[in-house]
């Protein structure tokens, strides 16, 4: 069994002698710039890596933002109606109709009446949507 190990062996031993005979310390500038090209690459590795993370904050703070957006309808061509005459100036003021309430707030109503010279205001239950 030694003998087939033994040629085996002797053909390493020379393809070693032959290989050491052939290597040379590699020149600066080869390795400066493998050195460069190595930099490079973790610069960019870094960049990728902090864009994914700012990114991912970006959809995570997009996430936790309370409400979502309404979808919009899309564009439609110009109505062929007459068109209102332009204003010149600032828009007038708009005021409430003559027959509203001041008392009342809100779309709730009161479930109290207020007292001349008590100091009390009425109480109101508010069954309109949030913001109304």
């Amino acid at each position: 069994m030694s003998e087939p190990q033994d040629p085996l062996r002797t053909l390493f031993r020379q393809a070693g002698a032959f290989g050491q005979a052939r290597a040379g310390a590699a020149p600066v500038a080869r390795v400066a710039e493998r050195g460069r090209r190595a930099r490079r690459r973790r610069l960019a590795a870094l960049a990728a890596g902090a864009c994914l993370a700012v990114a991912g904050c970006g959809v995570l703070a997009a996430g936790l933002l309370p409400g979502r957006p309404t979808a919009v309808a899309p564009a439609v061509s110009p109505s062929t109606g007459p068109s209102a005459p332009a204003r010149s100036g600032p828009p007038p003021h708009e005021s409430p109709p003559p027959d509203a309430d001041p008392t009342r707030v809100g779309g709730g109503a009161a479930t109290g009446t207020r007292e001349p010279g008590t100091g009390t205001s009425p109480t109101w239950d508010h069954t309109g949507p949030p913001g109304s």
